[in-house]
């Protein structure tokens, strides 16, 4: 199939490789790759069961220990603001 040099040829023979290439890439997703049975694999913790009672519990444990997380940022951005404000006006007027 030559039909001389050119760009002819070329167009042609990207164009099947280029096809080629995509019935090699629908191969491996049509059977290669299974991952329909993940589900039944174990995995590797085991986490335990908790009641109703426990589990709000901890629920309002992780809250708690968010909000004081969230306060202390709060106050070390706040501490922080406030130092970079006095060393600015500090600079400015000395």
């Amino acid at each position: 199939m030559s039909f001389g040099s050119g760009s002819i040829p070329g167009y042609l023979e990207r164009l099947r490789n280029s096809k080629i290439r995509k019935a090699n890439r629908q191969k491996e997703f049509r059977g290669g790759n299974n991952y329909s049975n993940v589900k039944n694999i174990k995995t590797e913790y085991n986490f335990p069961k908790t009641s109703g009672y426990n589990f709000s519990e901890i629920k309002k444990k992780i809250r708690k220990e968010a909000l004081l997380e969230n306060k202390k940022q709060l106050l070390f951005w706040i501490i922080g603001a406030v130092a970079v404000l006095i060393i600015i006006l500090l600079f400015n007027y000395y």
